[in-house]
């Protein structure tokens, strides 16, 4: 039996909306990636039916409009090329993603999820934060949202328009190393190094891009990164976990919330 000594998630959220402060966040990623195509509008809809707490979804902009794409660049698309950022909206709905999905908006999202789940807004790129806060003032929605991203300087930017909003650092920002499958020894090295001194380095991460949450792969949380991150005061989420085994690993020691692409399995895991 695991055992901790860690800060509650309910004295480290003193400072959070009531609809955070739940002991344990179950959040939907990309809606419920692994039953339908990632951030299209099927996929939201599903991670509500599976009944997470929260919904995560990415956002790019393309030339005219906040869209929910996970990369830049055209290549998710069949034989296209070049920087979604020079392509408008009535172009992309003319094409499909690889998996067949069609480019849902960030309002159309919003209109589908706002009052009805807790929304993760992953920011892509930089240059588009204003644009995003106003979208979700403009609902009042803005307790609902933690806002994440791996760049630093769009968080700071982010807090900056709107200090009041609930931020979260994605780490680390290179994680390619822990989709490898750890046999050659440079990556198993590299990624225990990383687990090791997380714990020192964590709360720096954070404080740089004035984060109040860290959203962290889940081949580098230890026990030990989750009391440094609880003892900063700052919350835990952790990303993207599909596997009912590690659901309930990670969540004994004490997370404030798993992401990921079976949000009916995490409803089993955390049941």
């Amino acid at each position: 039996m695991i055992t901790t000594t860690f800060k509650s998630s309910a004295a480290v959220a003193a400072d959070w909306p009531a609809a955070w402060r739940r002991p344990f966040l179950r959040i939907g990623h990309a809606g419920a990636g692994h039953y339908a195509p990632h951030n299209s509008i099927e996929s939201l809809a599903l991670g509500l039916k599976m009944g997470a707490d929260a919904i995560e979804f990415d956002v790019q902009a393309c030339r005219d409009a906040l869209v929910l794409l996970h990369d830049e660049d055209m290549a998710q698309f069949e034989d296209k090329q070049g920087p979604v950022a020079a392509v408008t909206l009535r172009e992309l709905r003319a094409l499909r993603t690889r998996d067949g999905a069609q480019v849902a908006t960030l309002d159309e999202a919003l209109d589908l999820l706002q009052g009805r789940a807790l929304l993760n807004v992953d920011l892509k790129g930089e240059g588009h934060e204003s644009a995003v806060l106003a979208a979700l003032r403009a609902r009042g929605i803005i307790d609902e949202v933690i806002v994440s991203s791996s760049i630093a300087g769009s968080l700071r930017a982010v807090r900056a328009l709107e200090p009041s909003i609930r931020t979260g650092i994605s780490h680390p920002q290179n994680h390619s190393a822990a989709g490898q499958p750890l046999l050659r020894p440079v990556v198993r090295l590299a990624v225990r190094w990383m687990r090791r001194t997380m714990p020192r380095r964590i709360a720096g991460v954070m404080a740089d891009a004035h984060a109040s949450a860290v959203m962290l792969n889940y081949h580098f949380v230890t026990a030990a990164t989750v009391q440094s991150v609880h003892r900063a005061g700052r919350r835990i989420f952790v990303w993207t976990v599909d596997d009912t085994a590690d659901m309930q690993r990670i969540r004994a020691l004490g997370v404030d919330g798993i992401t990921s692409n079976r949000p009916d399995l995490l409803m089993q895991a955390a049941a």
